[in-house]
């Protein structure tokens, strides 16, 4: 009797650590850090292309897009880093609508993107 008990209860608290992990780890945040004063609107000129401009950057390149993400992107009119580094969390996720459920993390996919606009700012090849 006293191992199905240990049996249960081990079962129980292994049900519960698991799903404090998935509530506080895995379920991400949906309020961005800002750098601006909460009073002051973000005032962003988002560039949306009709076709693929000669300039357009391997979407590919950023950690986390592949193929089928880049087509869903240039869908909508995004074919540059520098458009996905002014991308909210929430015009991101409009943005990929269905598909974003693959993802765990869609900051780091902007964050990436950002740091590629740095290096192409540099000189840097991308």
């Amino acid at each position: 009797m006293n191992i199905a008990i240990a049996l249960v209860l081990g079962l129980l608290i292994g049900w519960l650590v698991e799903w404090v992990i998935d509530w506080f780890y895995w379920r991400r945040p949906r309020q961005e850090p800002s750098s601006q004063p909460a009073s002051a609107p973000i005032t962003t000129q988002k560039i949306r292309y009709k076709k693929r401009p000669a300039d357009a950057d391997d979407l590919k390149k950023i950690k986390g897009i592949g193929p089928v993400i880049e087509k869903q992107l240039n869908k909508v009119g995004i074919y540059k880093y520098e458009q996905i580094a002014e991308l909210t969390l929430d015009e991101f996720e409009e943005a990929l609508d269905d598909l974003l459920r693959r993802f765990i993390s869609s900051r780091r996919i902007i964050s990436h993107s950002r740091e590629l606009v740095e290096q192409k700012g540099r000189g840097d090849a991308a």
